[in-house]
């Protein structure tokens, strides 16, 4: 009993966690191509064909996460780039921080005051990269493949609302539990003690169900709002990026052949 007490509480706060995910105050801005802006922690290619930088047209941060969404002029590409924070207080001044075990500390003195830097480690896979293979409108679907893998953490992270096989699986589980319950009850009118134990899990059972179905009706809102995001702020600067880098590209071009010697043609040297 007590083992399953235990594997509901840590089920519990996981539960808790994924909905506190959701519900975090998030950052979100979107960004013109034009200014070109780099993408946070994202190394870019300096192999020779790559003419142009990435620009990022959306950047999503809340304090578990950051998701970009950038352009990739050389690829003629869109892409999604997900980098997950080790925990909740990656970046955030907090008495939390002298607790974790996943943080180095170095202690800078400065005359009389003392100042408190915190490194944080990162995991491993702490960030993917997800490439449109062709610049049609982001569905589920382009994410939803991704979302099972094992070293696709960051996805799973940083993007909560695209896997819902758990809370409805959960779902079913405690919908079924709650009529097993019911009926458990109505068969032990006269065991009052036994009643009251039943009585007291289908309160729990009850707290479980509002809290799945809170976090399944949370995801599917987050899902259709960042699907609208990214295609807003992607589609409605598409004509300006391809027309932008046509035009470069051209110039580029003309001006290579420009710089490209002419061949003199045979008996030109002795007039």
């Amino acid at each position: 009993m007590k083992a399953e007490r235990d594997l509901q509480q840590k089920k519990k706060e996981h539960f808790r966690e994924v909905s506190d995910r959701l519900t975090a105050a998030s950052h979100v801005q979107i960004e013109y191509f034009a200014k070109h802006t780099k993408i946070e922690g994202y190394y870019e290619s300096q192999m020779a064909g790559h003419l142009f930088g990435c620009d990022r047209l959306l950047k999503q941060e809340n304090m578990f996460g950051t998701l970009q969404m950038g352009y990739n002029p050389n690829r003629e590409r869109v892409f999604l780039f997900a980098n997950l924070k080790t925990s909740r207080y990656d970046t955030v001044a907090s008495r939390y921080q002298r607790e974790m075990k996943e943080y180095q500390q170095k202690s800078l003195l400065k005359g009389n005051n003392e100042n408190r830097a915190y490194v944080s480690k990162r995991w491993e896979m702490a960030s993917v990269l997800i490439e449109k293979k062709e610049n049609k409108p982001w569905t589920r679907y382009s994410i939803q493949t991704y979302l099972g893998r094992n070293n696709m953490e960051a996805i799973q992270k940083t993007m909560p609302f695209f896997m819902k096989s758990e809370e409805t699986e959960e779902l079913t589980q405690i919908r079924k539990r709650r009529k097993e319950i019911q009926e458990a009850i109505r068969e032990n009118q006269e065991k009052s003690e036994e009643v009251r134990g039943l009585r007291r899990e289908a309160v729990e059972n009850l707290t479980m169900e509002n809290l799945t179905e809170s976090i399944l009706t949370r995801k599917e809102t987050a899902q259709k709002h960042f699907l609208r995001r990214l295609n807003y702020a992607y589609d409605f600067q598409k004509q300006d990026i391809e027309a932008y880098y046509r035009e470069k590209k051209k110039t580029l071009q003309e001006t290579a052949e420009r710089e490209v010697p002419e061949e003199t043609e045979p008996g030109d040297e002795n007039g």
